[in-house]
């Protein structure tokens, strides 16, 4: 029997642009709003963002967004949540928000740690480090350790990054994190190569020393993809993830996967791309979607890496899932 357009696979998702929501407010004294990361809350979605400082160093900030409505701002924070680490410590040079869950009664943020470059091969090295604060007030993280959550190996020595974690029926953890060990000479800079890897963990605190390759390198000249986004889609799992060459910067993807282990990429199928002109003209990044009672929702980052800010889209057609 013939298939109707509403169950083609063929056919793209098609998201549209609710436009750009939120950016560091001016008596922060930061600018942009990096990498927007999700905590749905009742009747609101409190997204954590990294907002700049004049020298470029990251600090965690928060927005609440109507659950209903997520272009609508209900308060914003007036003091960072969670600040670069003192001198000398893995994430002296800024901290970004990757993941949040709650676990117990705790939330618990992952965050990206950033360090200066340790020689003129490289630009900056970046490691997970983990915050947590009662689920009551999620206003100011305290850090659960002052190292890196996860230690280096020689192919993963200058990022490894957990960007989402699921905690699975048998108890056990699930994380997906970008890691790699090099920088590739440009026409311009050098650029980061990186990849997508996966691992498993008894309580999302304690990991192994390597990881398995989910989402390898997708061609010659990307040199990163990154920033996986993982949810659950009907019987399996979706991961949503930015892909970038020298030429095009970052542009959003994604993959699927029946048991959340074995991925395959469905480039082209997302069905959202860089607009003709404006704030997400040059560039789409940073992927993380909430689903409440309106809809399923899209937040990510544009021209700059966040420069502007971040802004939504919503989901009008949707996919099954295609492993």
């Amino acid at each position: 029997m013939p298939t109707g357009p509403e169950d083609d696979t063929t056919l793209p998702m098609q998201w549209d642009k609710l436009g750009l929501v939120w950016t560091a407010p001016a008596e922060s004294r930061r600018t942009g709003a990096l990498q927007p990361t999700p905590l749905l809350l009742g009747d609101r979605i409190r997204v954590f963002t990294g907002c700049r400082d004049a020298a470029g160093a990251s600090s965690v900030w928060w927005v609440d967004l109507d659950a209903d409505d997520p272009t609508r701002v209900l308060g914003e924070a007036r003091t960072p949540a969670l600040t670069a680490g003192t001198p000398g410590t893995f994430d002296a040079a800024g901290v970004v928000p990757c993941a949040v869950t709650v676990v117990d009664g705790t939330v618990r943020l992952y965050y990206a740690g950033y360090q200066p470059p340790g020689s003129a091969q490289e630009r900056f090295r970046v490691f997970s480090g983990v915050a947590t604060a009662p689920a009551t007030d999620t206003a100011s993280f305290t850090r659960l350790r002052d190292q890196p959550l996860l230690r280096t190996s020689p192919d993963e020595r200058l990022f490894r990054v957990v960007h989402s974690v699921a905690r699975l029926d048998d108890g056990s953890w699930r994380c997906w994190y970008g890691a790699g060990h090099e920088f590739r000479q440009g026409r311009t800079k050098l650029l980061p190569v990186y990849d997508i890897r996966q691992m498993s963990s008894p309580d999302g605190l304690d990991f192994p020393d390597a990881g398995d390759v989910a989402v390898p390198l997708g061609s010659p000249r990307e040199h990163r993809v990154g920033r996986p986004f993982v949810v659950p889609h009907e019987q399996g799992w979706r991961m949503f993830f930015g892909a970038g060459t020298e030429e095009t910067t970052y542009r959003l993807t994604f993959a699927d996967s029946a048991d959340g282990v074995t991925w395959r990429r469905h480039d082209g199928l997302l069905g959202l791309d860089v607009a003709p002109a404006g704030w997400d003209s040059e560039m789409v990044a940073y992927p993380a979607v909430v689903t409440t009672g309106a809809g399923t929702f899209l937040l990510y980052n544009g021209n700059g890496y966040g420069r502007d800010g971040f802004g939504v889209a919503v989901l009008r057609r949707a996919l099954p899932l295609i492993p």
